[in-house]
Formats: structure tokens, C-alpha cells, sequence
């Protein structure tokens, strides 16, 4: 390996392997981006390319200013932009490539080693924000409401970058942002979008370039850079893909100019750890005498379950919209669920509830970063209050589908004391035996996995029981494990919370043809115990998996589906969903 080489190989995969390319094919490396290359223009004149890719962006650029240019890369543009007389600012929380960009850049560049949500400048203090190809690592709301404050009146934001255009089915968690939404999210923190350009068809051969380079060099790359050739091959496996989706429309390459105007009257963000006293006394200013505390909400929203957006005036909270991540199984399949939690808004802020207001920001931001294709969970469920329901439902947000399985019944049973049974019996688990317990849970929700494999259900594990129940600030849960008395098989375990004179049976484990003879232990224990009633809910699809003698039923909540971000089809979900009051968050 030369000794130029040997330069790029620290840099974190797969930046090294692509610097290490760049430089054995070309000689040296002056930028990591891609290249706009002409049409017909041979993909190994790549540096060119790379080159016209910055020349395009510095012609776009106004006369000589303050420039904070968010991702250093190796610094040869801000270095350009210093030569040309721009003062510059760069800033990258990459180590590695900030020791290179010392090298190259002049002592008229302010380098800083910071992420941008660390980085401190004084309001006004630049003219131009510049993105490279960092844009897409970053949190769209917490770009623009960064650099709004940073900006001048009138101050513009540069982007080039890859996006994606278009959402499909085969997208995973944490694709590209998508164009429409990062144009959206940025007008609603308070900027205008000036200047649009495709360059898809220029950019996507570095695509091309990159996997000839890699192929050329693979042998050298495995030995220089002492990677596991299963690494590399996953590389180009990845690239494959990225080349596809330029193909195929999903992925692009733009130039965007934003403009910044007056702030917004709500500041929309993402609700983090630091804001949950916020979040906690919002709470309780709107649904006085009820309280959040901060451990209440820790349990619910802390540990990366929270994914939430929030309304700020005058640096104060006054909106939330809250969502709880959580693992399901779609039909068998592992894919990632979020729950709408709590919804509130300050009664000062409460003006007439249009695409104006606070809350449909919150929750348009909600769905699009939340649910759908390529975003954090594959789908939505709640169980949103008649007034919150009508309001999404007339926004366009939120629908409801008059079909099996979208709505929630409460079933109910008069107890039955009496001897116990002859077949089955019925004791406690006891938090203090979490071994044994895991051994027992995990087991049945593997049974009810088989049980529910064309359903959508929630993970059942001992992570999940004992997190959701054994560990909750305020109630107090008992595990029930109902047994075959003869052969000690484990039929499922019931969780119950007893008010007054009712049982209520909040979750299952276990296979759900069990469930008849389970609920049947359920009310005779209750009923010794001097209950009256044993209730359950249940999505309505599943309603006969239950007794149905001296039953009563009433209807509690429908389960609405995402009608705003790009979606599965609501008809894909009805008829499937296994919700119970334990797949809430307030019981």
C-alpha cells in the first residue's frame, strides 16, 4: 500500500475502502463525494467528475461571506471557499476526518470536531449553510431548526445529496429521507425552497464507478485494509442495490436552495430525554387533576421506546404528540410497531383546529418521520379518544375502515367460585423467579407465535412482560400460569390488575385455543376470591377465540389507520390485529 494510501485507511467503513480506491486509481484523494459526470462521459474520469460536482455548487453560492459548511469531508472545499475569500466554519464529529482536513485546509478555515446539535455559534452569524452529502444523516427538524437561528435574514441553506424519491414496499428502517418531506419539514421550521435541481442522471454513474473500483482492487483492498472478504462482497451487494435504485426511480441526486423566512409561530422538533420535564408538566397543565412525573414518563417513552414530536412557543412546550416503538410479529415476520400515545396541546395554543394549528404540524411530522415505508416502524395503532379521532379523521391524518378487526370490545363474564379444577390448575409467578419465569414466557410466546402466524401481534417475550408489567411506576400486575394438572404443560400465562370487584385480564401468552379453558380458571379464582365480573378486551376478530356463554360485550375504542405518510394499504392490517388492554399504555 503506498504511503498516500495508507492515509485513508483509518477512516470508518466504508469511507476507507472508497478513499482507498480513489486514491490507488486516481493518485490522491481530494473529495469523498459523488461526481457529476457528462452524458457519455466515461465512468473512470471520476475525478472531473468530482470536481464539476463542487464547481457546480460553489457557482451557486452569493458573492463572498460566512459560510458554515456542515461536513468537512477531507476539506477540500472549504478550502476553495477560503481561496475564493469566503470565511468559513466547518464542523464534522468524524476525528479521522478532521486529521485530514487539517492538512489541507488554510489557517482562514475555523475547523471544529462537533456534531451540529453541539455545535455553538451566536444567532445571525452566517450568511450560507452548505451540505455536501450530509443532509441525509441528519434529522431534517433538527437541521432547519438549527441553522434557522444561525442564519441571517434572508440567509440560504445549499444542499446537494441523495435522496429518495419515492417509497416502496422493500424499504427498511432509516432509507434516504424522502424529497417531499424534507422540503415539507423545512417550510415548517420557516424556510422557502427557492431553487430545485435533478441530478440524478449526472450522479448515478458514481455508483457504477464505485463498484468498478471496488472489483479492480479487491484483492488490494482485503489485504491493505485488512477486511473479511464477506465484508467486501456485502459492500458491493449494497451497492448493487443503490445502483438499482437509481434505475428504478427510488433513489436521486438533488440540489436544493432554501431560503429562510420568519419563524414559524410552533417550533416542531423531536422530543428528546432532556425535554421530558417539559413534556411532564404539559401533561399535567392539560389533563389536571391527572399527572405525569418524569419516572412515569421514563417508563413509558425512555430507552428509545419515545418516538415523539412536540410544539414549542417562546421556548415552552405547548404541544406533544407521543409514540411508543414496539417489536411485533406481521404474520411471522419481525417488524416494528408504534403505538400513538398521548396526544395534548395548551389550552393557550388551542386556536381552530386546522392545517394551521400546532397539532396537525405535530402530527403530519409524526407520520411522515414514524410510519410507513423506509421510516422507523412499518405501521401505526392507537386507541385515540372520540374528540382526537374526529379531528384526525376531518385533517386527513388519521381514517377508520367500518371492517372486522379495527375495533376494540370489552367482553365480560359474572364469576363462578367454586372447587378447583379437575384438568388444570392455577398459581402465581413470582417476580423474585425472573429465570424461571423467562423460561416459561418465552416458551409460550413461541407457541402463540405459531398460534397467531396470520395475525399482527405484539411480542410477547419476558423482556416485554416483565418491563411492561413488573416494572411499572404505578400499578401492580399478577402473573397467572394455569397449568395441566396431570402433566404440568403450560397452557399460558394471564396477566390480571383487579379493581374493586373486577378481574381484569390484561394480557396472554400462550396458544389462543387454550384461551376458553384459561378464562374459565380466571372467573372461578376471581369468584374465590370475592370478585364479581372478569373482563377482557380484544380486538373484534378475535372475539370467538373467547367463551361465549353468559358473555357480555361493548365496543370501547376503534383502532384508526395512517392516512397521511406513504403507507401499507389499511386493508392489508383489518381482520389481523391481536390487540388486549395490556397493548395500551394508560391501563
Amino acid at each position: 500500500m503506498s504511503h498516500t494510501a495508507k492515509n485513508y485507511a483509518n477512516l470508518d467503513f466504508p469511507l476507507n475502502v472508497f478513499a482507498y480506491c480513489l486514491c490507488m486509481q486516481e493518485g490522491q484523494v481530494d473529495y469523498l463525494h459523488y461526481g457529476l459526470f457528462d452524458k457519455d462521459e466515461s465512468i473512470q474520469d471520476a475525478k472531473v467528475a468530482q470536481q464539476r460536482a463542487t464547481d457546480f455548487l460553489l457557482a451557486k453560492l452569493p458573492k463572498p461571506c460566512r459560510i458554515l459548511e456542515i461536513g468537512v469531508g477531507l476539506g477540500a472545499t472549504a478550502s476553495q471557499l477560503a481561496k475564493l475569500g469566503y470565511t468559513v466554519t466547518a464542523i464534522s464529529p468524524d476525528q479521522k476526518q478532521i486529521a485530514i482536513a487539517e492538512n489541507n485546509i488554510t489557517d482562514k478555515v475555523k475547523l471544529e470536531c462537533t456534531t451540529l446539535e453541539e455545535f455553538t455559534a451566536p444567532d445571525n452569524s452566517f450568511d450560507v449553510i452548505l451540505l455536501q452529502e450530509s443532509a441525509q444523516y441528519l434529522n431534517i427538524l433538527a437541521l432547519f431548526n438549527k441553522v434557522h437561528r444561525l442564519l441571517t435574514a434572508n440567509g440560504s441553506v445549499f444542499i446537494a445529496d441523495e435522496i429518495a424519491l419515492r417509497r416502496i414496499e422493500t424499504d427498511t428502517p432509516n432509507e434516504l429521507p424522502l424529497l417531499d418531506y424534507t422540503i415539507t419539514q423545512a417550510q415548517r421550521c420557516g424556510f422557502k425552497l427557492t431553487e430545485q435541481v435533478d441530478l440524478s442522471k449526472r450522479a448515478a454513474p458514481s455508483v457504477d464507478y464505485l463498484l468498478w473500483v471496488i472489483d479492480k482492487y479487491r484483492t488490494n483492498i482485503l489485504s491493505d485494509l485488512q477486511l473479511e472478504s464477506s465484508v467486501v462482497t456485502e459492500l458491493q451487494i449494497s451497492l448493487q442495490k443503490y445502483q438499482q435504485k437509481y434505475l428504478d426511480g427510488n433513489y436521486g441526486y438533488v440540489f436544493l436552495q432554501f431560503t429562510k423566512n420568519i419563524a414559524p409561530r410552533w417550533q416542531i422538533s423531536l422530543v428528546t430525554a432532556q425535554d421530558s420535564m417539559a413534556a411532564c408538566n404539559l401533561f399535567n397543565e392539560v389533563f389536571d387533576p391527572e399527572t405525569m412525573t418524569p419516572e412515569f414518563w421514563h417508563w413509558k417513552y425512555g430507552d428509545n421506546r419515545g418516538l415523539c414530536t412536540a410544539a414549542w412557543h417562546n421556548d415552552k412546550m405547548v404541544g406533544y404528540f407521543g409514540g411508543i416503538k414496539k417489536e411485533i410479529r406481521y404474520f411471522g415476520q419481525p417488524k416494528f410497531a408504534v403505538q400513538l400515545a398521548d396526544v395534548m396541546v395548551s389550552r393557550r395554543e388551542r386556536a381552530v383546529l386546522t392545517k394551521n394549528s400546532a397539532l396537525f404540524l405535530m402530527e403530519t411530522t409524526f407520520l411522515e418521520n414514524n410510519i410507513g415505508y423506509g421510516t422507523n416502524t412499518w405501521i401505526g395503532y392507537g386507541f385515540p379518544n372520540e374528540a382526537h379521532l374526529k379531528v384526525a379523521k376531518r385533517l386527513g391524518l388519521l381514517g377508520v375502515h367500518d371492517a372486522i378487526g379495527r375495533k376494540i370490545v370489552e367482553l365480560g363474564w359474572p364469576t363462578i367460585a367454586g372447587k378447583a379444577k379437575l384438568l388444570t390448575r392455577i398459581r402465581h409467578l413470582q417476580p423474585f423467579e425472573p429465570e424461571q419465569n423467562k423460561q416459561i414466557i418465552d416458551k409460550l410466546w413461541q407457541q402463540m407465535q405459531v398460534s397467531l402466524q396470520h395475525a399482527i401481534v405484539g411480542v410477547h417475550s419476558w423482556e416485554h412482560i416483565q418491563y411492561r408489567y413488573l416494572l411499572h411506576p404505578h400499578h401492580k400486575y399478577e402473573l397467572l400460569l394455569i397449568t395441566r394438572r396431570f402433566t404440568g404443560q403450560a397452557l399460558g400465562v394471564v396477566i390480571i390488575y383487579r379493581q374493586e370487584d373486577i378481574c381484569h385480564i390484561r394480557d396472554f401468552i400462550g396458544n389462543i385455543k387454550y384461551i376458553p379453558e384459561i378464562v374459565q380458571q380466571i372467573r372461578r379464582i376471581a369468584g374465590n376470591w370475592g370478585m364479581l365480573y372478569v373482563k377482557s378486551w380484544i380486538t373484534d376478530n378475535f372475539i370467538k377465540t373467547f367463551p361465549t356463554s353468559e358473555i357480555e360485550a361493548k365496543d370501547m375504542a376503534y383502532i384508526p389507520h395512517n392516512t397521511w405518510s406513504k403507507y401499507l394499504p389499511p386493508e392489508t392490517e383489518e381482520g389481523h390485529w391481536w390487540l388486549m388492554s395490556g397493548d395500551t399504555d394508560f391501563l
